[in-house]
């Protein structure tokens, strides 16, 4: 009866049989890609990843790394294309991601740790939310190691100098908590000035003498402007020293007795933490899970192939490390669940620095 019931609806209806052809016919085309629960194939698609910063620096190095490996372990091995959309400290690439993304495994997010910082703050600029995105894996390149040009070293605490400039892109990058906690019970003489394009620029800037502190997990820069012999390493981030930089004492061991405990600490981490995500990648809202656990799994894949690893230490140094999707979703969970008082402290600290607090009323 059923049958006989459709068959005169098409024939009464023609539209609803065009409408069934092309339905059949989206069906047929998503094949197994999107296909609930069937075998996923990437075969003769093209996998974009966007990078929500300029190129140069240590989140286009790991989109672009992530490129060349990704699909070598993606079944039907795709083609992938890399496109940098950078401002507002990953801002802009998040809000277009977010909002216009298709769910269906071939554009993914190349974002970094700033971005969780950003939608911490929130604000009417941020309309994205990393914790309905499809975790697919990061990379932790190790702790920030914050640096001083030497001759102005004993300037730090000397309130009778000019203050001292920390060089940053957006006032809120993981490695800025020191700095502010550094201030605020190291008596450091700090102003901050923030707005530059990434790593490139900054460590130019640092060269020439524009700002007197900065701060990267990039170990070649570090080595390289070591080498110079124009900086001086205080203090690194990491919970334990990098194993390239094993002379430079963390900041919690640098801070000593007149580190602080209850919820300055607790804000501070929730800041500085982020730093344990780094360099992540994720695929939009309502991925399929089947699509997603592929993505993941190619992910980490990556991490036993020999020429990866090689690059990887070669762009990051000793102390990288490789977090499957299920971790990267923990992370970001964790770091988006800020207690309250202590996102009120870290709000009140960044306005007494003069850094973005958040907010429609203090965005900048």
């Amino acid at each position: 009866m059923s049958v006989r019931r459709d068959k005169s609806m098409q024939r009464k209806n023609p539209l609803a049989l065009i409408v069934s052809c092309a339905l059949l016919s989206i069906t047929n085309f998503s094949g197994n890609l999107f296909a609930a629960n069937a075998p996923v194939s990437f075969q003769g698609k093209t996998l974009t990843i966007l990078i929500s910063s300029s190129p140069g620096g240590g989140t286009d190095t790991a989109g672009r790394l992530v490129s060349q490996f990704l699909p070598k372990y993606l079944p039907g091995n795709p083609i992938t294309v890399v496109q940098n959309m950078p401002g507002g400290g990953g801002t802009i690439a998040n809000n277009h991601f977010y909002a216009n993304a298709k769910p269906d495994g071939l554009t993914l997010l190349q974002d970094s740790s700033s971005a969780i910082g950003n939608m911490n703050r929130g604000g009417s600029r941020i309309k994205y939310d990393h914790r309905k995105n499809r975790s697919v894996g990061s990379i932790a390149r190790g702790g920030s190691i914050l640096m001083v040009r030497k001759e102005l070293k004993d300037s730090l605490t000397d309130a009778k100098s000019r203050k001292l400039v920390v060089g940053d892109t957006d006032g809120i990058r993981t490695w800025v908590s020191m700095t502010v906690w550094s201030a605020e019970y190291l008596n450091w003489n700090l102003r901050w000035l923030y707005g530059y394009k990434g790593s490139r620029e900054l460590s130019l800037a640092m060269r020439q003498g524009e700002i007197d502190l900065w701060a990267t997990s990039n170990s070649r820069l570090i080595s390289d402007m070591r080498k110079e012999g124009f900086v001086e390493m205080l203090y690194q981030q990491d919970e334990e020293r990098r194993a390239d930089f094993r002379d430079v004492p963390t900041f919690k061991e640098y801070l000593g007795n007149k580190k602080p405990s209850g919820v300055s600490w607790d804000a501070y981490q929730a800041w500085a933490n982020s730093e344990d995500l780094d360099k992540f990648i994720v695929a939009p809202p309502k991925t399929p899970e089947n699509v997603v656990a592929a993505l993941r799994e190619g992910f980490i894949r990556m991490n036993k192939d020999d020429d990866f690893k090689a690059l990887a230490t070669k762009f990051f140094g000793e102390s990288w490390s490789l977090n499957s999707g299920e971790q990267t979703e923990a992370l970001i969970k964790k770091l988006t669940s800020i207690p309250k008082p202590a996102q009120d402290f870290l709000t009140q600290i960044r306005k007494k620095y003069g850094l973005p607090a958040g907010g429609p009323a203090s965005e900048s």
